[in-house]
């Protein structure tokens, strides 16, 4: 029943649409400001204790003075004068506000439509599958609120609330998946206005100084994630190459200016290894490809050195699909590229240069002056650290010969140095090696404590040739991840057990199934893009329907609709009429035919007592049918005995 006689807000229901509100407003803790998301839930709480006591809840004076308050947090908290920030803080301020008034029930019915923006405004910060599944919950809690006031009394058991609230969300959930699959995509989400500030975890810039990996493995985030086509490649073939790094002033090392042109020549072996990658939102512009990337990116370029780069940064999750060989050689070296493969800053020390020296006077060829500085990292007491200690201003010289404690950035710059000192073309290569694979998708987990620098050196019989001289010092870290419970400055690292234990390795696979549908999720609904829905609609030969032909024809369908569901509920409207409600309308066309038809405005109780003064050897019989019809048609009496009963009285009654 829909008729409300009471105003008032049980308090149940006022406890749990205000906790309801609350859970929708809570997660904007992350984006707004603290006192703006205290503001609201100081008032919610006053709206609580005033429970039963509506009295006590500001005048309007003092409701006043509140808004101006509110008004002013949002203005003082907000770096600028338009940003979603703003629209969103003072749609917080107003749902605060707006519980100082609630009152009766007709407000819950303005509350409710404003929790449901809060909950949309959610989704511009974050698409998680689990702020979308506890926002759903809100959602139907809200619903349930707007079935609970529509009666007359509260409702004894919140089942009956919960099946209704779950017809009404069950009715709208097809139209929700027909406007999500059919209508025409924009280039990028609709929540991304760009009005946002960076949040993302910074990736790779293109300069790396000491420090600069080491603190980027210190994360678990996810950088990216890869599907292959066949076969996963084994661990040691799993070196994600990024950036190219040529050019140093002896403390930090950069790409130098970007050279456009024709890749290096190279010659491959084996089959290619195909697959698609996801990468996080990293602000920079590097894409990432198992070594040696093959295959053309749409809307990238690719730099002679294999550094393949978007135009824009990366602000959102990007798709790529690559070709990779695993094996292969290169051959051709220019001039110039030879000459800043062998540039040396200032700050070289006399004792790199005699180290060098050592190795040079026992070597017969380059190659043994490659593995005569592996050896040296293998046999001295060097470590291999995420916290190693602060270095001066020439890291390579204190590295190598006084704190011997380092990240994979400290050991492939300072071996870059010394196979440059040593006459040999060499540069540093930053990315991502190994990965984890998830059992569930049997798809591969790259986080950022993947994060790691290696060397390629020219070798003229073999080209570019990979070295990685943190394997030298940490052979596990090619074949285990890094463990990251122990930071400590100095410490050498740990990597992961592969038998981690029981609870370990169920706690382990309960976040490989976490992370399994959070990737299914990114990419079948976030990452649910124009070209996805062009091969959709073309799998059912619609795919003749683009952008604006696609949107006329979703409104046409949609107006075809409406007029079939209004027809059909106008003509169910006519036909299915309450039989007590026909018993009760014969019963009164009896009482017209004596000069005694029901006014339009007359009520059963008011037609019942103008009837009997006119009649009062019906009083009796009229009386009756009177007081069944109220509590079949109003009350709680509906029982089949009562029902037959009330009929059998209007068959037999007879003015």
């Amino acid at each position: 029943m829909s008729a409300v006689v009471h105003n008032s807000i049980p308090t149940r229901v006022l406890f749990v649409h205000l906790l309801l509100l609350s859970i929708a407003v809570a997660p904007h803790y992350q984006h707004l400001s603290f006192w703006l998301v205290g503001f609201y839930f100081a008032l919610a709480l006053l709206r609580l204790a005033a429970a039963n006591q509506t009295e006590k809840l500001p005048g309007r004076f003092l409701l006043l003075l509140l808004s101006l308050c509110g008004f002013a947090i949002v203005a003082l908290h907000q770096t600028r004068p338009v940003s979603k920030e703003t629209a969103v803080g003072l749609l917080v301020v107003v749902l605060g506000l707006k519980l100082m008034e609630l009152r009766h029930r007709r407000d819950v019915y303005i509350t409710v439509l404003i929790g449901f923006f809060i909950i949309i405004t959610q989704f511009l910060y974050d698409q998680s599958m689990l702020l979308a599944s506890i926002m759903m919950l809100v959602t139907l809690g809200l619903t349930m609120m707007l079935v609970e006031v529509n009666f007359i009394q509260p409702l004894k058991s919140p089942w009956f609330s919960l099946r209704k609230a779950l017809i009404l969300i069950g009715q709208a959930l097809p139209i929700m998946v027909a406007l999500f699959l059919l209508f025409p995509r924009l280039s990028g989400p609709l929540w991304n206005l760009g009005l946002d500030g960076q949040s993302a975890i910074t990736g790779f810039s293109d300069t790396i100084s000491p420090g600069s990996v080491s603190h980027l493995s210190q994360s678990r985030a996810v950088a990216f994630r890869v599907d292959f086509s066949g076969q996963i490649p084994e661990p040691k073939k799993r070196y994600w190459r990024g950036l190219v790094l040529w050019d140093t002033d002896g403390y930090s090392w950069t790409t130098g200016k970007p050279v456009y042109g024709k890749p290096e020549s190279y010659r491959v072996t084996g089959v290619p290894v195909q697959y698609e990658v996801t990468l996080e939102p990293n602000h920079q512009k590097w894409l990432f490809s198992l070594d040696l990337p093959a295959g053309n990116i749409p809307n990238t370029h690719q730099l002679p050195d294999f550094q393949i780069q978007t135009k824009k940064p990366i602000t959102k999750r990007f798709h790529y699909k690559q070709l990779s060989y695993t094996d292969y050689s290169s051959s051709g070296l220019s001039n110039a590229k030879r000459q800043q493969g062998l540039n040396l800053p200032d700050n070289i020390t006399p004792r790199m240069r005699e180290l060098v020296s050592q190795w040079q006077n026992s070597a017969a060829s380059n190659r043994d002056i490659v593995n005569a500085a592996l050896r040296h990292f293998n046999q001295q007491a060097f470590i291999y650290t995420l916290s190693p200690p602060a270095l001066g201003s020439n890291p390579a010289d204190d590295f190598l010969f006084e704190t011997r404690r380092g990240f994979c950035e400290h050991y492939a710059t300072s071996f870059t140095l010394l196979m440059r000192i040593a006459g040999i073309p060499t540069r540093v290569v930053a990315g991502y090696q190994g990965g984890e694979i998830n059992p569930h998708g049997e798809y591969l987990i790259v986080r950022q404590s993947d994060a790691h620098a290696w060397t390629e050196v020219w070798l003229e019989d073999q080209g570019w040739v990979r070295i990685d001289p943190t394997a030298a010092v940490a052979p596990e870290r090619i074949e285990r991840a890094i463990d990251l419970s122990n930071l400590a400055e100095g410490a050498p690292i740990q990597f992961q057990n592969l038998d981690p234990g029981l609870l370990k390795n169920l706690i382990r696979q309960l976040g490989f199934g976490v992370d399994f549908i959070n990737a299914r999720w990114h990419r079948w609904v976030l990452g649910y893009t124009n070209q996805r829905q062009t091969e959709l609609l073309s799998l059912f030969g619609l795919d003749f329907l683009k952008r604006s032909t696609l949107g006329f024809a979703m409104v046409a369908v949609a107006s075809l609709i409406t007029l079939i569901i209004t027809i059909g509920i106008l003509r169910s409207s006519r036909k299915r009429i309450d039989p007590i409600l026909k018993s009760y309308q014969h019963f009164c066309k009896k009482l017209a035919k004596q000069n005694l038809p029901r006014f339009h405005s007359e009520g059963p109780k008011d037609y019942a007592q103008r009837v009997i003064k006119q009649r009062p050897d019906l009083a009796d019989s009229i009386t009756q049918i009177t007081r069944l019809y109220i509590g079949l048609r109003y009350g709680q009496v509906n029982s089949g005995e009562t029902r037959k009963f009330f009929n059998r009285l209007i068959r037999q009654f007879s003015p």
